[in-house]
């Protein structure tokens, strides 16, 4: 199978098809592939989906009227014609065949792996964890192992058997992880022996004493094998170190969450924290990269809620309004801002509302900002997704070529900032300007940066509010921060000068100084300017949305965190950076749940003049 046989678009497609398929059903394997150089991924992922799609026929025939059996045998068969380039119509067999191809992988390895899921069609159990092991996951298992190593391209042949344990140990922690769900499809991949000899019944999904016995001695046989499996991290290149490296570190921690859960595997599928993956990935890998480094962490256990200080009397009320009315006099100049710089690519138009008002964003030919009416003069058709051909946009109902002189449709101004994107409307006691204010920043090129936007029934006040108030964050936010002390002697009426500890579990946090400012009316931006991550900003952005049906006012918060640090092991975790941004946003949209319902809670109070 060549690049000849199957075509590019077919290609493309099929590789995209195959990362969707990883990130869809294997989050914490895809997380542990963003640490892979970017030529080896895709090859990654055909081997992946291909092999899932098998295991997906196996437990879910596709075509009523087909046993499972003939199912799998043809799509074994048609990826085997796709490998010799008798057919290239299906993409993902297609960019699996073409992987096959490009690294080499032996195909003795596919019909290991194809004997194997037959052999699940019909095998329901296991007499014991040798019979499990080199009947079925020497097939399932290991031989993945052995098909990523042409792809990770090792240094040394002696990788091979770490390679296949490290199969064996991923798949087991699958065993363990998903034995309900293996249950409700009446399999069971656990060795009956050793369920007899702790007198365990798997099948009653009770989690006795005898059965948290038996889980605990499977847990400990998966970590013999990840501790063999890590002997062959240090006989792959670096990128494929991290990834190893990575992967070992958060499917490692699924075995704490079942044991955090009390060995409960039967109610509910434990997962590891997206929070806790980025952890786990960026501690190993800036420990792999520089052993030797000085840990911004610090032992600061995480108080309960009997033991924290009230805030209340510090968070005054004239002192917060005070602080707010001097933001409001801060003139936005008309912009106003609609989303990240990533959300408006060069293929189509976006459209958003600001004020009641629509507005049509894309990029022209040199990847310029550009925005207009959200409206076609035509006939009024929404210029949402219409293509893009040079500068112009091309109206979606009749073709209508966009701008175009004549019909009274005239450009807004646009504004990238290589973070946000802006639009500036005429606003009511705003004096027009040029372009944004934009708050300090580190440098975008050796940063992490992670956007979230969250809609709110609130003015944009509100979301001001909230982040004039600091106070809050230990109680409101508990998992995130602790220790919070407001510099007085630091702080002015426009500034407040915080010291707070970023917490990473109960036990560990990080000490820094946070200075929150207000640039314009409608942002508000955190500052970190001693500790760890000196530099670094979080900007909180409220653009008004206009009035809903219900005549509630709506509010889009927009908040770009841009995480720097001049510390070597924060360069050193630049490759794993989109992880890194994936965890970002999966906490400030965590943040954001209590944030909001204080901004809103806050809109009410004030709207029925009890405030």
């Amino acid at each position: 199978m060549t690049a000849e046989t199957a075509s590019n678009d077919v290609l493309a497609q099929g590789y995209r098809r195959a990362r969707a398929i990883t990130r869809q059903h294997a989050t914490t394997y895809f997380w542990g592939t963003q640490l892979l150089d970017s030529a080896k991924r895709p090859h990654v992922y055909a081997v992946y989906a291909l092999c899932r799609l098998a295991d997906d026929i196996v437990d879910n025939p596709p075509t009523p009227g087909i046993d499972a059996a003939t199912a799998l045998r043809d799509f074994h068969e048609r990826f085997m014609e796709h490998v010799r380039g008798q057919d290239a119509t299906d993409p993902v067999l297609a960019a699996a065949a073409n992987t096959v191809d490009v690294t080499g992988i032996p195909l003795a390895c596919f019909d290991r792996f194809f004997a194997a899921m037959t052999l699940d069609l019909t095998q329901t159990t296991w007499d014991s964890w040798e019979h499990l092991r080199d009947e079925y996951m020497e097939g399932s298992a290991a031989v993945i192992g052995e098909m990523m190593l042409p792809v990770l391209r090792p240094l040394t042949p002696q990788a091979l058997h770490p390679a296949r344990n490290l199969g064996l140990a991923f798949q087991l922690t699958n065993f363990l992880r998903d034995v309900g769900e293996d249950l409700d499809r009446g399999r069971l991949y656990l060795p009956a022996d050793e369920l007899a000899a702790f007198g365990v019944d798997p099948w009653a999904r009770s989690v006795t004493p005898q059965w948290k016995a038996f889980l605990a001695k499977q847990i400990q046989r998966n970590r013999a094998l990840y501790a063999d499996a890590e002997t062959g991290v240090a006989m792959l290149p670096p990128d494929a170190a991290r990834c190893v490296g990575a992967a070992i570190a958060m499917y490692r921690r699924i075995l704490v969450e079942i044991e955090d859960a009390d060995y409960d595997v039967f109610t509910r599928r434990v997962r590891v924290p997206g929070a806790r993956k980025t952890a786990l990935v960026t501690t190993r890998l800036a420990r792999s990269a520089l052993p030797d480094i000085d840990s911004p962490l610090r032992v600061s256990h995480q108080p309960p809620p009997q033991q924290l200080e009230s805030t209340w009397r510090e968070a005054m009320i004239p002192r917060i309004e005070e602080a707010l009315r001097r933001s409001q006099q801060r003139d936005p100049g008309g912009w106003h801002v609609i989303g990240a710089s990533t959300d408006i690519g060069r293929a189509r138009s976006e459209l958003r509302v600001i004020s009641g008002r629509e507005i049509t964003v894309w990029r022209d030919g040199a990847g310029a900002l550009r925005a207009g009416p959200g409206a076609c003069p035509h006939m009024g058709a929404a210029l949402q997704h219409c293509p893009v051909a040079g500068d112009q946009i091309l109206c979606r109902w009749h073709g209508l070529a966009l701008p175009h002189r004549g019909l009274g449709w005239q450009p807004i101004p646009a504004y990238d900032d290589g973070v946000l994107v802006w639009v500036n409307l005429p606003t009511p006691g705003e004096v027009t300007t040029s372009a944004p204010v934009v708050a300090a920043r580190p440098p975008l090129d050796r940063s992490v940066i992670a956007v979230v936007a969250r809609p709110a029934v609130c003015e944009p006040q509100d979301i001001v509010a909230n982040r004039l108030d600091p106070w809050h964050g230990s109680w409101l936010h508990p998992q995130a921060f602790s220790h919070l002390r407001v510099d007085e002697a630091a702080s002015t009426p426009d500034r407040l000068v915080t010291e707070v500890t970023f917490r990473l579990g109960h036990r560990f946090g990080v000490p820094v100084v946070a200075e929150f400012s207000c640039p314009d009316a409608r942002t508000i931006a955190m500052h970190i300017t001693d500790g760890e991550g000196t530099g670094s900003v979080v900007e909180t952005h409220a653009t008004a949305l206009g009035t809903a049906h219900d005549g509630l006012p709506r509010t889009m918060m927009t908040e770009a965190t841009i995480a720097y640090s001049p510390r070597r092991g924060f360069q050193a975790s630049r490759p794993a950076a989109p992880l890194i941004a994936a965890g970002m946003r999966q906490v400030a949209r965590r943040l954001w749940d209590d944030d909001l319902a204080y901004a809103q809670r806050r809109y009410l109070i004030r709207r029925s003049a009890d405030f």
